[in-house]
């Protein structure tokens, strides 16, 4: 392939160290707005690189073109622990996915978390109970843990900002109300905790800590926020659980990085992908990827049929959404991490509702059960739709960073026909996005808790370069020079199947 020629350009990285006091940040999300501005979502994580339960927050960063002058807003943030703290009992938000609507909205969906709870912890239910036709969200004065039956308080209808709380059993008003951060009060007048970590702060109840007065249950909220102006300010949060999550479930989260949307039957659809573990320890295949669905600009949601799977796929997780369109064949296309040395894909020609069952594409070899970012995108090379795939290449370990080009040919066939190394070590997960002069993005984490942002531009050929020109010059050395001959027939061997 001919070589690319670049421009030099330099741009600064989304999130710095300590960036919100974060030293340790994780799970990028990624998105070009409808005006060519870039926003970039991430989790917070004070002083360690772990999930939930944990203190993590989730903030987002605005560039104008997503080539610097970074801006940031803190989207998502309890305070119930101080920055300065790691702790198991905090509540957390964790996983962020972004969106934008043809109308400027810009959705952003992650999953929260009270106390003590995470991915393992998540009970059985949506916390919320149907009382007089409508889900209500169950409180308690004990422990978040327990059954819900036990659970002897619900919010109420909301009316200017605040909701009050009833005795399940007397259907009776109580003293307390909630606003619509979930913030609690007492006659009228806010109640405060003890900030853990700092010495004399005290913070407003919120029904997710474990000091609060009043608690909710504990489980994933799928906790939804919009933003009309671009990502400089959002909306009070919605819990969309309820819409989407059975009362069989545990388990149902977000896959991270970027929605969708589509046209279908002449209404603007939204998706995300999400996924539950209703199958831990029961079942081989113990998480199913679906996606939600909304067709009214977020205010309700539904959710897809769960995704079957062939032979050799085993479990789906952490997702992503493509749009496929071959002149023979359109389809919306999943992409999901498995178990297998292949990345899995499913498509749908209903909007999301029903799907084909999963089976490996084997032109994405790389690392099992770690996140991929994949994109449609505008550009055409020999008249076929562009797809990019951001994945570690390593099947042994999150290592060996990749970009891979798919060209889309007759009936959604993907013929992957380069691919570019982004590094030879760690990579772990990615989020990619084409800005709004043709160049793309991919935002990855290059390293345990870190998170690098690279620009690249893509020739008609299909070839890969970054645009400040310096990324693995020395890898691509490396990588044309086995040690060996039996490393170089191995590498042989791998580009084959790669």
């Amino acid at each position: 392939m001919d070589t690319v020629k670049t421009q030099k350009i330099s741009y600064d990285q989304p999130f710095n160290d300590g960036q919100f006091g974060s030293r340790e940040n994780r799970i990028p999300a990624l998105y070009t707005l409808n005006d060519g501005s870039v926003i970039v979502g991430a989790d917070m994580r004070y002083g360690h690189g772990s999930d939930s339960p944990n203190n993590i927050d989730i903030a987002v960063a605005l560039s104008k073109d997503g080539y610097g002058d970074w801006e940031y807003v803190m989207v998502n943030h309890f305070d119930d622990y101080s920055e300065t703290l790691t702790e198991k009992e905090s509540a957390s938000f964790i996983d962020s996915t972004i969106v934008q609507t043809s109308s400027g909205r810009i959705l952003l969906l992650a999953d929260a978390y009270t106390y003590g709870c995470g991915y393992l912890q998540s009970k059985t239910g949506t916390g919320y109970a149907e009382i007089e036709g409508k889900k209500r969200m169950l409180l308690t004065t004990g422990d978040c843990g327990d059954k819900p039956a036990t659970f002897g308080y619900y919010i109420g209808e909301y009316e200017n900002g605040l909701a009050f709380v009833f005795d399940r059993k007397t259907g009776e008003k109580t003293e307390y109300t909630v606003d619509e951060e979930f913030r609690l009060y007492k006659n009228g007048e806010a109640i405060y905790c003890a900030q853990k970590g700092s010495e004399g702060v005290s913070v407003q109840q919120r029904i997710f800590y474990a000091a609060a007065d009043l608690k909710c249950y504990k489980t994933t909220y799928l906790w939804l926020r919009y933003s009309d102006d671009n990502g400089k300010t959002w909306s009070t949060p919605k819990i969309i659980s309820p819409m989407v999550k059975s009362e069989d479930e545990g388990f149902l989260g977000v896959g991270p990085g970027r929605g969708t949307v589509i046209e279908h039957n002449g209404k603007e659809r939204i998706l995300f992908c999400v996924y539950d573990n209703n199958g831990l320890f029961k079942d081989p295949i113990f998480e199913r990827a679906s996606v939600i669905y909304s067709d009214d600009n977020g205010e309700t949601w539904h959710r897809g049929g769960k995704i079957p799977v062939k032979a050799g796929v085993q479990k789906t997780s952490e997702a992503q959404l493509v749009r496929i369109d071959s002149g023979d064949y359109k389809a919306l296309r999943i992409y999901a991490r498995n178990l297998s040395n292949y990345i899995a894909y499913a498509d749908s020609t209903d909007g999301g509702e029903t799907w084909t069952a999963f089976r490996a594409d084997r032109g994405l070899l790389g690392t099992k059960n770690c996140m991929i970012s994949l994109i449609d995108t505008s550009r055409k090379i020999d008249g076929k739709q562009v797809l990019l795939c951001s994945q570690g290449g390593n099947v042994n370990a999150r290592a060996d960073g990749v970009i891979r080009v798919g060209l889309v040919g007759k009936k959604g066939k993907v013929d992957w026909i380069s691919k570019y190394h982004l590094n030879k070590e760690f990579f772990g997960y990615s989020c990619l996005t084409e800005l709004a002069d043709g160049n793309f993005a991919d935002y990855y984490e290059d390293k345990p808790s870190h998170i690098t942002y690279g620009v690249f531009s893509l020739s008609d050929k299909g070839e890969i370069s970054e645009i400040n020109g310096e990324n693995c010059e020395d890898y691509k050395a490396d990588a044309d020079k086995p040690k060996n001959a039996f490393a170089g027939l191995m590498m042989k061997l791998r580009l084959m199947l790669s």
